[in-house]
């Protein structure tokens, strides 16, 4: 099997995902996790903050890939089901999704993909990361440059989730000299990465989401 660098290098751009690609987020989520628990036992309202957590993850994931993302309403729906503030909602998913788990995305990043991106830029490639969540963060956790174009929902036109092929079109636009044939969106999930590239009509890989796995695979 050819390695990961070749297989991506025949390709003039190519799009990664960042959740469970650019980092093994079952290791992420078992220390948040344990993060969480024991935030819920020690802490005044912890049970309530992460009841908070996974009703986002769970309304989130399940949003409609047909419509336009708006965390906002999301937050609305989700206070106004919990009886609950809609700032406290947006504050605790802030702290929980975007600010803590930092050190730990830097933790379980994949070093070979992200110095596979690093090779990839040297040679004149153009990468890009799209994802359903902010990146900027993560991109600096997993030590990748600043200047890499990103590309994520609820970021200027990009209004839909995977596998909702609409933020993939709205990149083509921003390479235009690019074919669609010399294009590749790699990630994680067969669901909504690869199906969102099919939407697309461009290439993808997908990546085995376990560490053990992945390195038997590139």
């Amino acid at each position: 099997m050819a390695g990961l660098y070749d297989r991506l290098s025949k390709y003039d751009l190519i799009i990664f995902d960042m959740d469970g690609t650019l980092y093994f987020q079952r290791g992420m989520q078992i220390r948040m996790g344990l993060r969480l628990v024991r935030h819920a036992l020690t802490s005044k309202h912890g049970f309530r903050d992460l009841s908070v957590i996974l009703r986002y993850r769970k309304l989130r994931e399940h949003w409609d890939s047909q419509s336009s993302m708006d965390d906002e309403k999301l937050y609305g729906t989700l206070a106004e089901s919990m009886r609950l503030p809609a700032d406290h909602v947006r504050d605790t998913v802030h702290e929980w999704m975007l600010v803590k788990p930092m050190d730990v995305v830097r933790e379980c990043r994949d070093g070979v993909l992200c110095e596979t991106i690093r090779r990839l830029l040297s040679d004149g490639k153009r990468v890009c990361i799209y994802s359903d969540y902010p990146t900027e963060d993560k991109c600096r956790a997993v030590g990748l440059p600043d200047d890499i174009p990103q590309f994520y929902c609820g970021k200027g036109e990009v209004k839909t989730l995977k596998p909702n092929p609409s933020a993939l079109f709205y990149i083509m636009n921003v390479y235009p000299d690019i074919q669609r044939n010399k294009m590749i969106m790699v990630g994680d999930r067969a669901d909504r990465d690869k199906a969102a590239a099919d939407n697309a009509g461009i290439d993808s890989l997908i990546l085995a989401r376990l560490e053990i796995i992945r390195k038997r695979q590139i």
